[in-house]
């Protein structure tokens, strides 16, 4: 070999090795993603609005939370932006309820909620809870924990609905763990022994993903999912693309969170053994937006001609489709509630 060739050869198994490594760090963050945390900064405050630092947070449309120690305050619509005089853009959002906020940084939440009990009359979880004649299980994403989907619970206890959560934190890959799956058959199981007419299945990404494996195993009237993981491969090529990276590299990501021996590379003993959306013929709601780069319009389209019903949000990222507009939101599963109960 010619001192090119192998200048050549060298700098390819660099590359490679580089395109590997990068693609290990991105199935990491799928696998153990850390908790997105942010902070807004108020600048001023009345009865009626807050004036914030604009941040691509305090820019979103919809309704968000700021929290301060004890003290929790909600805010809605924008209602407009303006220079800030040498401090930054500002942005003025309506003030819904709590106290009008001192200036200083606050917490910025979009979980709205922060235990079972602001959402719940009583016991969220176990084998004794009381069903009504619809039961509803929720499962949570790979980041936020049960509170993730809190959200979801309130449209559901109007409609007299009981409902319960799966938390898969203590799970090695949590909700693309297959024992999620396993989680939520049993409580599917355990709610029709308790006298459950209806069980719905309602998840939030990759917890969507775990109750789609879970519906084809075991029979469900209904299936909600929100920001749906419909296909991890699609999923990591479209991340790595909204960061600019090569969509190569999400293919490399995907190709090592499904791979044995490869996902110890991501930091997992045990690769996702399910990586896309199982079809049941259960009746499915999904709630997407079209600003989520983790659900791909391709697999989107794919469920519609499975026969999902799917109702598009256009500025959520992802999973904050109820914060965007959560009356649509509700509307959306009040519709999808009735369509269960008229079957």
């Amino acid at each position: 070999m010619t001192a090119t060739g192998r200048t050549t050869a060298i700098g390819t198994a660099i590359g490679a090795a580089g395109t590997f490594g990068l693609g290990a760090l991105v199935a990491r963050r799928l696998l153990f993603p850390t908790p997105y945390t942010a902070t807004a900064t108020v600048r001023s405050s009345s009865s009626t609005e807050v004036e914030f630092a604009a941040t691509r947070d305090t820019r979103l449309p919809g309704t968000y939370r700021i929290t301060r120690g004890s003290t929790s305050v909600r805010v809605g619509a924008v209602l407009g932006e303006s220079d800030g005089d040498g401090d930054g853009d500002t942005v003025r959002r309506q003030l819904l309820d709590g106290p009008a906020p001192e200036a200083g940084d606050w917490t910025w939440d979009a979980l709205m909620h922060d235990v079972v009990a602001e959402v719940l009359p009583g016991p969220a979880t176990g084998p004794d809870t009381t069903v009504s004649r619809t039961h509803v299980v929720h499962v949570h994403g790979q980041s936020l924990g049960p509170r993730q989907v809190l959200r979801g619970i309130p449209v559901w206890d109007a409609l007299e609905a009981s409902s319960e959560i799966v938390d898969t934190t203590d799970l090695p890959l949590r909700s693309l763990d297959p024992g999620a799956a396993e989680r939520i058959v049993d409580r599917v199981r355990s709610a029709r022994a308790r006298g459950a007419e209806r069980v719905v299945l309602q998840g939030w990404s990759a917890g969507a993903l775990a109750c789609s494996i879970a519906a084809s195993r075991t029979p469900v009237d209904g299936l909600v999912g929100i920001a749906p993981l419909l296909d991890v491969r699609s999923a990591l090529r479209g991340a790595v693309s909204a960061v600019r990276l090569p969509r190569f590299v999400g293919s490399v990501a995907a190709r090592i969170a499904t791979t044995p021996v490869l996902s110890r590379l991501a930091g997992a003993a045990e690769p996702v053994r399910t990586a896309t959306w199982q079809a049941s013929g259960t009746r499915t709601l999904l709630l997407r937006s079209t600003a989520d780069p983790f659900v791909a319009a391709t697999d989107v389209s794919a469920a519609v001609q499975r026969g999902a019903t799917v109702v598009s949000f256009a500025t959520a990222p992802h999973t904050l489709e109820w914060n965007e507009d959560p009356e649509r939101f509700d509307d959306a599963v009040r519709t999808f509630a009735t369509t269960l109960r008229d079957a």
